[in-house]
């Protein structure tokens, strides 16, 4: 695992544009082990924090738990001196000044749902009059460490400063002079995953206020005066203040005007509790003694007119630094009891109704209140006579090691609203963590669609590479009207054959297929298209070495007259012959036809207008005729025959089409259907041919009806999820037919929008193996041109328009014949 990227997926990541509603924690970042990078000084051993110098030079550890290291690389990990484990192996340590250990270090943040940390900065290490250039070098190296991990895993960060060890008298100096350096040479600020609150940089300044401490309420204000005239856009302030802050006693400056330097001064303050409480009993009476009355004194006080100041309670694992003290504080002082103590602290919380919580501290080995992994057993401790070092297993408990970072993953949950805090603790669904995680971003459905988009351009780009000799030809331009209303010179459609039906008679394969002779060129106007809808995947794609080419469907359908029930019978009638059966009263053989090389005679799509095309006399045809496809009582589809092009031409490669106006699939003819008297609307399924459409909801080259002796199609084929469009619900406004029905397009002419699609129903099963959605005929046309008569919902009437002298003559013909072999059986 590395990075956001977790099995080709990306973490959740935290927004850095506000602090509400977020598990923060603190990180120190002061680990360093000798070999690791320039020492403070050239004869300093090397160590900070894990040791105070090493055990065979007399020194002594600084921390009781010991971390868990099974997950570092070997490049992170230091050999600690002469410590062993009980196999007298050697135990390692990392160094927080590893670029890829801090990285990690965020890369559980982001497993776990923590939304990011608090740098610490020790002002007494920043102050370059004391001396200390060396160690804030150090600490401006783990700080660039911090922002690039941030930056990588989407966590946030924010600074806070530990005034302590500082004198009084110099605190405002060194302040000022550091937050310059991080500004101007550091450019702290400069990057997107620095904490903010409504545009302004969070800093935290912690330590101030606190008995015998002598900071005076001036100087406070003085410095917070500083941060927010020199820092660009202003800043949001929290201060880290004494745990009885509100009542001036015990851990805080008696001083009274320290409230009020709190409550006008700052924008959220955390009190501090490590050490104020030491189990499950008394943590519980610290959340209703302080943190809920400091909670809703500030309310109040917001309430009340005065300055809205955030809450921002401190929660911690448990606590343990015998080694840290040298023994003058006992081993596991604050016992963690499995996680019930810090799940304790944060009910209360979250009880209390706070937004923000502050989790002290990740990588605290120190003081024994880490988040990070911490080794399960005692077993894996190291051994020596002098020193006792803790696992998570001190309280009889056997736990993983990054069992307290899942707790700060619900606690953070929580916040954000994605799961509920009850006070008994969840052990069973902390046990199972991983089934349910980690979170990833949610795509939308412009990015699903993008990546389809770009998929499908690299199939083609594959495919163009393995052709010997195939040049990747540029996409044809965008769509315009300007194109349809040049006459029949400018279509594209008059040298394109057509897609034949298939799906009117189930029983044929596509060896019963063959191409068509060109149909004639209609003199229409072309179609309009629903806004959003990029016609780009919709043209036609041909070359004309090709026997076949992807032809756009016609712009309206047959009108319902005679004509078209003539033009529709004996289309289905000639379709649905399978070879070899021998001709009777309605079938004959195309061998009739010498033109015509199939066993099936397949008809070109034309469009018939009752006032250009010849009418013969069928009514004897009509009554004795099959039931048409447009009758049967599920939709019918549609197959590609086997003679696709070659070299198909490509999509742009900066092209992708825009989503459908409700992100839901439709065919060619809008995006809602609904019910209608097939009585009164009857249209042959093969009056508009099927074309390839892009859909965004499907993977490319998913299509079943391509051919599969040939390289994967470039283009997406539509796909859809099963869904019958006839179920769609009637408008109110609509008043339900009665009888049988076809699906019938949607018209744009309305004012409503159209109907969202229903549930996906069970496909019928005497349809294709593809969706039933996608429809080819049946009165579908694209956008607002359908116009079949009698149409609903704001459509006007108005026949088809324009068709050739070759297309009347050649139905006209056909018709004939069909009528002749009737005769003949009679």
């Amino acid at each position: 695992m590395s990075g956001q990227e977790l099995e080709g997926r990306t973490l959740k990541r935290a927004n850095p544009k506000t602090i509400q509603d977020k598990f923060l924690v603190g990180y120190q970042g002061w680990f360093t082990c000798n070999g690791d990078g320039e020492p403070i000084d050239p004869n300093h051993h090397g160590w900070l924090h894990w040791f105070d110098k090493p055990i065979p030079d007399g020194g002594r550890p600084n921390t009781d738990l010991w971390p868990d290291v099974s997950e570092y690389s070997p490049s992170e990990l230091f050999p600690a001196p002469d410590l062993q484990n009980a196999d007298g192996e050697p135990m390692f340590l990392f160094s927080s000044r590893h670029s890829k250990t801090v990285r990690r270090h965020f890369h559980w943040m982001a497993l776990h749902g923590v939304d990011g940390a608090f740098l610490q900065r020790f002002a007494g290490q920043c102050d370059l009059e004391a001396g200390s250039a060396a160690i804030r070098n150090i600490r401006d190296e783990v700080g660039d460490r911090v922002r690039e991990a941030a930056e990588a895993e989407g966590r946030v960060f924010a600074i806070m400063y530990d005034v302590s060890g500082v004198h009084p008298d110099k605190i405002q100096r060194v302040l000022e002079q550091d937050w310059m350096h991080l500004i101007r040479d550091k450019g702290v600020l400069d990057s997107p995953n620095y904490l903010r609150e409504k545009g302004k940089p969070v800093i935290a300044l912690w330590g101030f206020g606190f008995n015998e401490r002598n900071h005076s309420p001036q100087v406070v204000r003085s410095i917070v005066n500083f941060f927010r005239s020199s820092t660009p856009g202003g800043v949001y302030l929290m201060a880290g203040v004494p745990g009885h802050w509100r009542t001036s006693t015990s851990d805080s400056d008696p001083n009274p005007e320290f409230l009020r330097v709190w409550t006008e001064e700052f924008d959220a303050l955390s009190p501090w509790t490590v050490g104020r409480y030491g189990n499950e009993e008394e943590a519980e009476r610290w959340g209703n003694e302080k943190v809920k009355q400091d909670f809703d004194f500030l309310q109040q006080k917001g309430d009340e007119g005065g300055k809205r100041v955030d809450y921002i309670p401190v929660v911690l694992p448990g606590g343990s630094d015998y080694n840290l003290s040298r023994g003058q504080r006992g081993l596991n002082g604050i016992k963690r009891n499995g996680g019930r103590f810090l799940w304790k602290q944060i009910y209360a919380a979250r009880h209390a109704g706070v937004r923000i919580i502050y989790g002290a501290m990740w990588d605290e080995y120190d003081e024994g209140t880490a988040f990070m992994p911490v080794v399960s057993s005692s077993k894996q401790l190291p051994v020596h006579p002098q020193f006792n070092f803790l696992a998570l297993d001190a309280d009889g408990h056997s736990l993983p090691s990054d069992w307290y970072m899942r707790i700060a993953g619900f606690a953070a949950e929580s916040l954000r609203g994605d799961r509920m805090l009850h006070e008994s603790f969840p052990v069973k669904e902390l046990q199972d963590y991983w089934a349910t995680r980690p979170r990833y971003e949610e795509t939308t459905a412009l990015q699903e669609e993008a990546g389809q988009w770009n998929e499908a351009q690299r199939a083609y780009r594959d495919w163009a590479a393995q052709e010997e000799g195939a040049v990747v030809d540029e996409a044809p331009p965008p769509y315009t009207l300007e194109d349809e209303t040049q006459g029949p010179q400018a279509s594209n459609a008059q040298n394109s054959r057509l897609v034949p039906t298939e799906a009117t008679n189930p029983a044929l394969d596509r060896s019963s297929i063959s191409s068509v002779p060109p149909s004639s060129s209609s003199t229409s106007t072309g179609p309009e298209y629903l806004p959003g809808l990029d016609m780009r995947t919709q043209q036609s794609y041909q070359q004309p070495s090709s026997s076949y080419s992807i032809a756009r469907p016609s712009p309206r359908v047959s009108s319902p007259g005679p004509a078209s029930a003539t033009n529709d019978l004996a289309r289905q009638t000639l379709s649905r012959l399978p070879s070899g059966v021998k001709p009777g009263p309605q079938q004959f053989h195309a061998s009739e036809f010498p033109s015509i090389s199939s066993p099936v005679m397949q008809m070109p799509s034309v469009e018939v207008s009752p006032s250009t095309t010849p009418i013969s006399s069928m009514s004897s045809l009509a009554a004795s005729a099959p039931p048409v496809s447009s009758r049967l009582p599920y939709p019918v589809q549609q197959r590609a025959p086997n003679n696709l092009p070659s070299q198909p031409r490509a999509p742009a490669l900066n092209a992708r089409p825009s989503p459908t106006p409700q992100g839901e699939p439709f065919g060619i003819g809008g995006p809602g259907l609904y019910r209608s008297d097939v009585n009164t609307y009857q249209h042959s399924p093969a009056s508009l041919p099927r074309v390839e459409q892009y859909h965004p909801r499907t993977t490319p080259n998913s299509g079943s009806s391509m051919a599969t002796n040939r390289p994967a199609h470039p283009y997406p084929v539509p796909n859809p999820p099963v869904q019958d469009y006839r179920q769609r619900q009637i408008p109110s406004t609509q008043p339900r037919p009665v009888g049988s029905y076809s699906p019938q397009p949607c018209c744009r002419g309305t004012q409503s929008s159209p109907p969202s699609a229903p549930p996906r129903p069970s496909m019928h099963p005497q349809s294709s193996d593809q969706s039933a959605s996608m429809l080819t005929g049946n009165g579908r046309g694209r956008g607002r041109g359908s116009n079949t008569t009698g149409r609903a919902r704001g459509g006007s009437r108005r026949p088809a328009r324009g068709v050739s002298l070759l297309s009347g003559v050649i139905l006209s013909c056909i018709a004939d014949v069909v009528v002749l072999q009737a005769g003949r059986g009679n």
